[in-house]
């Protein structure tokens, strides 16, 4: 995916003189870059039910009307539309980046920009998943999954389902493998996190009941590639495959008993998986060689994220150092400190703090308290634009359409 564009400015004076040899001046070049036409930002509002569209090839801002103030954004795995659930509100809703993209010879009509035809009710819809073509929410209050196809947002060609996972109402999460079973939290003894890990179909059918089930302290995060899920416990990282076979992998020896990733991530790498947690920092996690090792160590990490190719982690502490290492190869590719002040106070949950989403070559952040959104340049990190905004930014992501053919 490429979400810049380089355009370029020279001006050109020539000079004729049969008498100087003088008159062969460097040309002066100006080197510009932008970002991509075809991309923007969806933000929701703490305070009202407004989103902004922000497109920063532009600096255009177009206004839109969630159903509830204080959305939780997210981008599906196309990147074409947003998710916005509304946990307290018990309600999710759907929105397409939409219009008629140039491509060249021809174009791409994608339907109605804005709120996008898929929207439903469900009880606390919290965990949110974009794979293998759909689109699911995990329902706190009832434990049952909203499913649908991601290709349906903008038109409802097919219908939102209601898939019951058999467990008692509890935080859960979920995650879909290439052959369309998913792997789904249950509760056990627990009060609160989940204990153990299943495989349903979607029919809610309990597959591989002969395999052995491992049961954790408690489960928190999760991620997944086409045939691997992995959950975040503090008895260590489970991992399940969609042949039903569970293993554990430890943490590092140095981790304290209270140290465990509670939030996981995809990469690039069917293998490397991402881990993180304040006190610790970012690290892989190795499937395959069953290791967990440092991408970027901190006592005091506030964001972490994967670019939108799972090329990149993405590392922020609260303190504004931004450490952006590359899956392949394990090194840093930018690093710095940003010259942002960002609002890190985090109370609960539903706190309005800093949000960060990366493209190819800018990473924005939000300052909620002065309603604006920052963008910096990731080669020298330097704020090449502040968008000022008509709401207080809860949350955003980045959405655009990209062709390849």
């Amino acid at each position: 995916m490429k979400l810049f564009k380089i355009l370029s400015y020279a001006l050109v004076i020539s000079v004729f003189s049969s008498c100087s040899s003088d008159d062969t001046d460097e040309l002066p070049f100006e080197e510009q870059i932008v970002e991509n036409e075809n991309m923007a930002l969806l933000i929701s509002d703490s305070e009202s039910n407004v989103l902004n569209f922000l497109k920063p090839y532009n600096n255009s801002i177009l206004d839109f009307q969630a159903r509830f103030s204080g959305g939780s954004i997210y981008a599906t795995e196309s990147g074409l539309y947003g998710v916005i659930t509304h946990r307290d509100n018990n309600f999710t809703e759907t929105f397409n980046y939409g219009g008629e993209i140039d491509h060249g010879s021809h174009s791409h009509d994608l339907g109605e920009q804005g709120m996008a035809a898929i929207s439903f009710e469900s009880q606390s819809p919290t965990h949110f998943k974009s794979e293998q073509g759909y689109v699911s929410v995990y329902n706190d209050g009832d434990a049952t999954l909203s499913l649908f196809n991601e290709n349906s947002i903008y038109n409802e060609s097919s219908p939102v389902r209601t898939i019951n996972t058999g467990s008692a109402a509890h935080h859960g999460a979920m995650v879909i493998y290439e052959n369309g079973t998913i792997a789904v939290t249950e509760l056990g003894s627990g009060v609160g996190l989940p204990e153990s890990v299943k495989i349903i179909n979607q029919s809610e059918e309990v597959l591989f009941e002969d395999e052995t089930v491992i049961v954790t302290s408690g489960i928190h995060g999760n991620a997944g590639n086409d045939n691997v899920a992995i959950f975040g416990s503090n008895t260590g990282i489970l991992v399940v495959k969609s042949t039903g076979q569970q293993s554990l992998i430890n943490y590092p020896n140095d981790f304290e008993d209270d140290a465990w990733f509670g939030s996981l991530l995809s990469t690039s790498d069917d293998n490397l998986f991402v881990g993180y947690t304040t006190s610790k920092g970012a690290y892989f996690i190795n499937i395959e060689a069953e290791e967990i090792t440092p991408i970027y160590e901190t006592n005091n990490l506030f964001k972490c994220i994967t670019s939108k190719e799972g090329d990149l982690v993405v590392s922020l502490t609260g303190e504004g150092y931004l450490n952006i290492t590359e899956v392949e190869t394990g090194l840093a590719k930018y690093q710095g400190q940003l010259n942002v002040t960002m609002d890190t106070e985090a109370i609960d949950h539903s706190a309005v703090i800093s949000s960060i989403d990366l493209s190819e070559d800018f990473i924005y952040i939000s300052i909620p308290t002065q309603k604006k959104i920052v963008q910096l340049q990731l080669n020298n990190l330097s704020i090449t634009n502040e968008y000022n905004l008509n709401i207080t930014p809860f949350q955003f992501k980045i959405l655009g359409a990209d062709f390849d053919h």
